[in-house]
């Protein structure tokens, strides 16, 4: 159960990076990182999580190598092997979107602040932004700045 509420949740992270964040009619917070990535985090007040989500890549690189496709795999397990909430990555049916997306559990909200959650998506997006635009690379997580995120 989840012991903050979720606007809360929210309002803390805000004030970690100096932004004003709130949620808008539709339960969702709209982020861009470096001017150029788009992040959602869209409340579930229903199950108390968040969702944290962002579009990787209009579709899969073709060529894509056998390597790489394992790294996307093993990081699909990521969820299960750490016990719960890291980023997996998922592909749209209908638009063939590539989408990173990490569900943020009442267990873990209650424990790890959203700025702690937040960093470490930022971190795996842009390891497999890398690993996508070139294939071979290894899978390694690049750390997320300071005063990049605006709201």
């Amino acid at each position: 159960m989840l012991t903050k509420n979720l606007d809360d949740i929210l309002k803390e992270f805000g004030n970690t990076m100096g932004l004003d964040l709130a949620f808008d009619g539709n339960g969702v917070c709209e982020l861009e990182i470096a001017d150029t990535v788009g992040i959602s985090i869209r409340a579930s007040e229903e199950d108390g999580t968040l969702t944290i989500s962002s579009v990787l890549r209009d579709d899969l690189p073709d060529p894509i190598s056998y390597s790489a496709i394992l790294d996307l795999l093993a990081l699909a397990l990521d969820p299960a092997l750490r016990g719960g909430n890291s980023p997996v990555v998922g592909r749209d049916d209908d638009s063939g979107m590539l989408i990173m997306y990490e569900v943020a559990t009442p267990s873990v909200l209650n424990t790890t602040p959203l700025a702690d959650i937040f960093a470490d998506f930022i971190d795996t997006y842009r390891a497999v932004s890398v690993l996508l635009d070139n294939p071979t690379a290894d899978l390694q997580p690049a750390k997320a700045e300071v005063g990049m995120i605006q709201a």
